[in-house]
């Protein structure tokens, strides 16, 4: 089992963030969306955060620079929010993904 900080270390120096990159959608629970936008305003980072029915919201990072999440530092691939990123973040990866090295996929 990795440690945070290994983990972390093959995401920014590997595949780069693969996960937090491209054409995808980070679902928000109504307080993660809450704690998400109010890290983008005390980081200066503008989070597009679309409203859902159940209250939560949908960030889709084709809707941000460089078609990244808006807490993904893309100078050093760092989430700027990993103490506190939202829990689909910490679950991921569920399964072997291709070109992640943490998922065991490699």
């Amino acid at each position: 089992m990795l440690t945070a900080e290994q983990a972390s270390r093959i995401c920014m120096e590997q595949c780069r963030a693969g996960c937090c990159r491209g054409r995808l959608i980070l679902q928000l629970s109504q307080a993660e969306a809450a704690a998400f936008q109010a890290h983008a305003q005390s980081l200066g980072v503008r989070a597009k955060i679309t409203p859902t029915s159940y209250g939560g919201g949908w960030v889709k990072f084709a809707g941000h620079p460089g078609q990244c999440c808006p807490m993904l530092d893309q100078t050093t691939w760092a989430c700027r929010i990993y103490q506190d990123r939202p829990q689909r973040c910490r679950e991921f990866p569920e399964r072997p993904t291709p070109g992640c090295a943490i998922s065991g996929a490699g």
